[in-house]
């Protein structure tokens, strides 16, 4: 039972609710056809197609693509992707570009913000650097609004990239989340000091909710971007 609670406070960042939310402003502000880049098991696809949403999702894994497809949702795989046409008014990029290094990341951002219109939107949700980011194999690095902006948005910046595609920051968001003991053995090796890493991070995460998420630590940001030229 206490378990389950731990977990449900920690779901409690309100990331979720707040790329939708962006989402949706996005929507309104540019139009309804929004592609899912790397979209998973259908995270935010499903609910973007609940909300009526033209919503298409894109993905490397053919398994991915498979079981969404089969959940009724509209999901190409990346060669299918290459091989269509069409602009988008909206593209969401979520948990995708910390995957990536930046000359990578580069090349994978313009090409498909190749296909966003002008005054289109790009959601971005990502994860900044904390003690648990390289806990997931594949993270290769933590990116921040402000070097996005160097290659996205500031033509002046020293820096050794430049994007084809310009980019204007319009809203962002930080997620604070519940603090947790990170480098401890105990987190790893089960025995009678993992009962004690748990009962601190429960307390910890119950000071952040009595605190108004207060007592947190900001671990990513949602940011908003619509497409100035190309």
């Amino acid at each position: 039972m206490l378990r389950s609670l731990h977990e449900k406070i920690m779901s409690l960042d309100g990331e979720t609710e707040q790329v939708m939310r962006f989402v949706s402003g996005a929507c309104a502000a540019s139009g309804r056809r929004v592609l899912d880049v790397g979209c998973g098991y259908g995270r935010f696809l499903g609910r973007m197609h609940a909300a009526g949403l033209d919503a298409t999702g894109v993905d490397v894994n053919a398994e991915i693509v498979a079981a969404n497809r089969k959940q009724g949702l509209r999901c190409l795989a990346a060669d299918e992707f290459k091989g269509s046409a069409g602009e988008y008014d909206v593209l969401l990029m979520s948990h995708l570009i910390e995957h990536f290094a930046p000359r990578e990341l580069l090349a994978l951002m313009d090409g498909y913000l190749d296909r966003l219109r002008v005054g289109g939107r790009l959601v971005i949700a990502t994860p900044l650097m904390s003690d648990y980011f390289y806990d997931d194999f594949d993270h290769v690095k933590p990116y921040q609004p402000a070097g996005i902006r160097e290659v996205f948005e500031d033509d002046a910046a020293q820096v050794q990239y430049r994007a084809r595609n310009r980019l204007a920051l319009r809203e962002l968001w930080y997620r604070r989340s519940p603090k947790r003991i990170s480098h401890a053995r105990s987190r790893f090796v089960a025995g009678p000091a993992s009962r004690l890493l748990f009962a601190l991070d429960l307390l910890a995460s119950i000071a952040y909710l009595a605190s108004g998420r207060l007592y947190a630590t900001v671990n990513g940001w949602v940011g908003v971007y619509e497409k100035t030229r190309a």
